[in-house]
């Protein structure tokens, strides 16, 4: 069961375009001024505004996903709600199974974020 149960706990690694297919994203609606916005469209990205936090955690966590620097300094999303090294919020339409972690490696070349 050990070996079973470390398995489920994986993180699944999803590039930008799959994650984009799977998780379309809300638009930050609080903020006219929110980054990762694609084409002319509005911002997705939360921060930190106590109503941007509050609209946040009031979402399925199974929604919501982080954007961080990792250990190297680069960005990518993680699965869920998470404080250390966070950069701001994400918030899909389409929510990640229960049991389900993913991380999605960021491209670098300034695009989103």
């Amino acid at each position: 069961m050990t070996r079973i149960s470390s398995l489920i706990n994986r993180p699944i690694l999803l590039t930008e375009d799959e994650f984009d297919k799977r998780y379309p994203l809300l638009v930050n609606h609080l903020d006219p001024d929110a980054t990762w916005a694609f084409g002319q469209e509005r911002g997705c990205l939360f921060g930190f505004s106590q109503p941007e936090i509050e609209f946040v955690l009031a979402r399925d966590p199974r929604t919501v996903w982080t954007l961080i620097n990792n250990d190297a300094g680069d960005p990518m999303l993680i699965s869920g709600v998470h404080l250390v090294n966070r950069i701001g919020y994400l918030v899909s339409t389409v929510a990640r199974p229960e049991s389900l972690i993913v991380e999605v490696q960021l491209e670098t070349d300034g695009e989103n974020a």
